[in-house]
């Protein structure tokens, strides 16, 4: 449990993350197909978008995860927005972290988080 704790501390401290486009990295039982341009047009400041991340070094449980962030702001095809879920072995993110990232990115959103 002390090899974790210190694992989690060194991801914390000089961990990177990144969030994963739509589609890659599937498992090869899973489909994904995109948003399409009409739907992402309809996002707006408010909106909660499910996003996909990543980290290095890797997680010791996940590969990747899923996470909610709350949308705060649109240019164009650049997104910002508030996480709004606690990750789950990703120590490098923390709910409420400034997240900046792309339309083309997201799988899904709608006006609320739904319930897990």
């Amino acid at each position: 449990m002390r090899l974790d704790r210190l694992y989690d501390a060194f991801r914390r401290r000089f961990g990177r993350w990144w969030i994963v486009p739509p589609g890659e990295d599937l498992e090869p039982s899973e489909e994904f197909t995109p948003l399409a341009r009409e739907q992402l047009a309809l996002l707006k400041p408010g909106d909660y978008a499910y996003l996909t991340f990543k980290g290095w070094p890797k997680g010791r449980i996940y590969h990747s995860e899923h996470h909610w962030v709350r949308v705060t702001g649109i240019n164009g095809n650049a997104v910002t927005g508030i996480l709004a879920s606690d990750p789950d072995d990703l120590p490098q993110l923390r709910r409420r972290q400034k997240i900046t990232f792309r339309l083309s990115d997201i799988i899904e959103f709608g006006p609320r988080m739904p319930d897990p």
